[in-house]
């Protein structure tokens, strides 16, 4: 995928939209397609080449680069291409040429590639934000910089709808807080974080680690944080990205958890096993363990159950009598607790790890399976 590189000016990052611009929104080797093999085309030297199949919803594409032939053919180019190649530039009337680098391509081998548009990063299924070395640009939907010392995460795109929130018929065992089922909506899509806050966004972000859980990776979930830490750890995110980083609402924890709009009806985050999507007290050596391990949900989420409990927005009370769009609990119970979800790698009870249950957590507390995940809301 093709950077968009939005510059960190005065703690700021410049969100503007990206008018008549083209991206590059898919780029992979297809081994299953024989295209290249069957009808081959050669190149000056009579060795085949390799094959670009391009895409587009955009009309009138001309092509640079190490190109012998260019054929169009329905919705798609295909570009012919020497072998190594590794550069194509494209031209249109309407937009600004795109150059767009990539791995060297083989001969005979077959590429696929997706151009439209760009609408900006806050358009696609996932915005890839790296923050590189301390005084260098930040990059939010682009490839990761290699820089050293940079931190790269992902946010995955959970799309504008509704669901039924809490103790529906696969969550065997619910309490009475997890009633009454009601409907949750939102009106507008929100990112939430691939993964729980890494030790190394935490450091990066906050300047040391609380962690008590630690070791040569810097991979694992940040912990021993309360609520006013990762209040206060979004909002030192916010400023320097520009967009507003928040605890997501309870709503969006559980509709992630879910898995969206590609939701499957399950008792725990993209499984009905708890081992193959979470780490507990029954699999996990009582510690914590790498955010990207166990196998993510519907969304691609990871660990939204087990590995360190999550907090969310709201204070923790009884729900909504009634649908409201976009609701989060603001009025405090006479404990004025918030809440936190998902289960730890301490948890032994597995029900703890179901996707609609829910526990308090005072706002001062600090535990050793304690931890984090962000929402960037685009429109706040």
């Amino acid at each position: 995928m093709k950077p968009i590189i939005l510059s960190l000016l005065a703690a700021a990052v410049t969100l503007a939209a990206q008018a008549q611009k083209l991206a590059v929104t898919d780029f992979h080797a297809d081994p299953s397609d024989m295209e290249a093999q069957v009808n081959p085309v050669q190149d000056l030297s009579g060795d085949p080449c390799a094959l670009i199949k391009i895409g587009t919803t955009v009309q009138d594409m001309e092509f640079e680069g190490d190109i012998i032939k260019t054929v169009k053919n329905g919705n798609e180019y295909w570009v012919y291409i020497i072998d190594g190649a590794n550069w194509i530039t494209i031209n249109t009337p309407t937009f600004t040429p795109l150059h767009y680098e990539f791995e060297p391509v083989a001969m005979k081998g077959v590429y696929l590639m997706t151009v439209e548009p760009d609408e900006g990063p806050w358009k696609r299924p996932t915005v890839t934000i790296t923050l590189p070395a301390k005084g260098a640009g930040v990059s939010i939907g682009g490839q990761p910089s290699k820089a050293c010392n940079s931190v790269t995460f992902n946010m995955i795109q959970c799309k504008s709808g509704n669901f039924l929130m809490g103790a529906t018929d696969e969550q065997v065992g619910a309490d009475n807080d997890e009633k009454p089922v009601h409907w949750a909506r939102f009106d507008h899509d929100f990112y939430i974080g691939e993964t729980e806050v890494s030790q190394a966004l935490w450091e990066y972000v906050m300047g040391s680690n609380p962690s008590l859980t630690q070791d040569a990776s810097d991979d694992l979930p940040v912990d021993n944080i309360c609520w006013d830490d990762a209040v206060q750890f979004c909002q030192q995110l916010s400023a320097i990205l520009g967009v507003t980083v928040r605890l997501p609402t309870e709503a969006e924890w559980e509709y992630a958890a879910r898995g969206g709009h590609k939701a499957t009806t399950t008792q725990y985050p993209g499984s009905n096993a708890p081992d193959e999507v979470a780490w507990y007290a029954g699999n996990s050596g009582l510690r914590s363990h790498n955010v990207h391990s166990k196998k993510p949900n519907e969304l691609g989420i990871y660990n939204m159950a087990g590995n360190v409990w999550e907090f969310c927005l709201d204070y923790k009370n009884d729900y909504p009598k009634k649908p409201e769009a976009n609701y989060w609990c603001q009025t405090p119970d006479k404990n004025k607790s918030r809440v936190r979800r998902g289960g730890g790698w301490d948890t032994k009870d597995k029900t703890e790890l179901r996707t609609s249950y829910r526990r308090r957590v005072p706002q001062g507390d600090r535990q050793h399976a304690y931890g984090m995940r962000i929402v960037i809301d685009p429109q706040q």
